[in-house]
């Protein structure tokens, strides 16, 4: 099962770890005093990979090929009373952003952040599914992965038409957008895998997240 982090907040839980970028493209653009020459007619995004520190901080997991999840990742604590999930994992994505100026263009720089917060979820020890479960939660986080790359393409197939100043509160919209989306297609799974339990569906959806994965990773084979 899976909950976002927008969920966890909205049911009264410590806000995001990581918020959506704001750029502010509409005061950086004014910060600049150009000349009316050099008024700023284009805007142009630019993809700055994957936020991945260097060593794995102690409470999150930053999305990565090579890392799948394990099963001593689930450190957090089911509800008092909850017994309906054997395990849960609490993913999401965001991104940072900046702006630089060239001549009449603004160059907009994003840096996705898909994360995975081991004390927000959890495996219930009397009910330790095995292995087949803990492929199931890798796909939920794999499914952030892809609303994460779903959010990377809302923002560059819809922008043709958006002025620069107004570039911030687009990429903002398309971001709300693709996590809509996430929290959609991870019900989907949900309900049509029965958490898991229907082998035939759980392939079907194994099938598809891989070949989005190929998308996503050319280099590697999943």
């Amino acid at each position: 099962m899976h909950f976002s982090w927008e969920g966890w907040k909205r049911n009264g839980f410590m806000g995001m770890m990581f918020f959506a970028g704001f750029i502010n493209t509409k005061a950086f653009v004014h910060a600049q005093n150009l000349p009316h020459q050099q008024a700023l007619k284009y805007w142009t995004v630019v993809w700055d990979g994957e936020y991945r520190p260097g060593e794995e901080t102690d409470d999150t997991i930053y999305y990565s090929p090579l890392r799948p999840l394990q099963w001593r990742d689930f450190t957090g604590h089911p509800p008092p009373g909850v017994h309906r999930n054997a395990a849960v994992t609490y993913s999401s994505f965001g991104f940072t952003g900046s702006a630089v100026t060239h001549h009449d263009t603004l160059e907009v720089h994003l840096q996705l952040q898909v994360f995975f917060v081991k004390s927000a979820s959890y495996v219930i020890p009397a009910a330790l599914p095995g292995p087949d479960a803990l492929a199931h939660e890798q796909l939920h986080f794999d499914l952030t992965r892809i609303s994460a790359a779903h959010f990377q393409q809302l923002v560059l197939e819809n922008k043709k038409d958006i002025q620069p100043e107004d570039a911030d509160s687009y990429i903002q919209y398309q971001y709300l957008e693709a996590f809509r989306y996430m929290n959609h297609i991870q019900d989907q799974f949900d309900s049509e895998t029965q958490h898991g339990t229907n082998k035939a569906e759980e392939a079907k959806w194994a099938a598809f997240v891989h070949q989005q994965l190929r998308v996503i990773y050319p280099q590697f084979n999943f």
